[in-house]
């Protein structure tokens, strides 16, 4: 196999740098999928399940991962009539449990972009796990994780219908036709 050249230059060169803005997630309220905005934090963590074991004619040991989930532990500025976060605050005031703490996460990647307006996606069922509410002295904060309940779901976004400024999307399971890479503005 051929190594890419533009590859290359990128090792030695550090281009392309992907920022934290380029990553963005929307949650499902309803029928619409709506950008996550207001978090301050918003990092995935994963936790592994390990089978580690020494056979008797090797030197070292050997470890396979044989499970896999992953956590985002969140903190949020919170503000009024923003759906994300209405939703979010009522799995914390009414307590909800099982399904009715659950919702849907679409991660966009825009720096990988599939097709003209179509970028790379993962979408996954998480528990909205409520840690605290009313933290900071300036904004009303809540914090806590989503964790992951079920397997992700890779596909791409698109714009929602009548949105210009990706504050909603469209999710659809798979790859588009006629796929191409590179960077895209949102």
């Amino acid at each position: 196999m051929a190594t890419n050249t533009k590859e290359l230059q990128n090792l030695k060169e550090f281009k392309g740098l992907v920022l934290r803005a380029d990553v963005v997630s929307f949650m499902e309220i309803g029928e619409n999928y709506y950008r996550m905005k207001g978090f301050t934090d918003l990092p995935t963590s994963k936790e592994t399940e390990e089978y580690s074991r020494k056979y008797v004619d090797e030197k070292s040991e050997r470890t396979s991962v044989t499970g896999m989930t992953s956590t985002t532990d969140f903190t949020l500025d919170r503000y009024k009539d923003n759906p994300v976060h209405n939703r979010i605050q009522e799995v914390f005031d009414k307590e909800q449990l099982a399904d009715d703490a659950t919702v849907n996460i679409v991660t966009v990647d825009f720096s990988k972009k599939l097709a003209e307006g179509k970028f790379y996606a993962i979408k996954r069922n998480h528990t909205i796990v409520p840690d605290s509410a009313g933290d900071g002295t300036d904004a009303y904060q809540y914090s806590g994780s989503f964790k992951a309940n079920g397997a992700p779901i890779d596909g791409y976004a698109e714009l929602g219908e009548g949105d210009k400024d990706w504050l909603t999307i469209k999710f659809t399971e798979g790859s588009p036709s006629g796929s191409v890479s590179g960077v895209g503005s949102h």
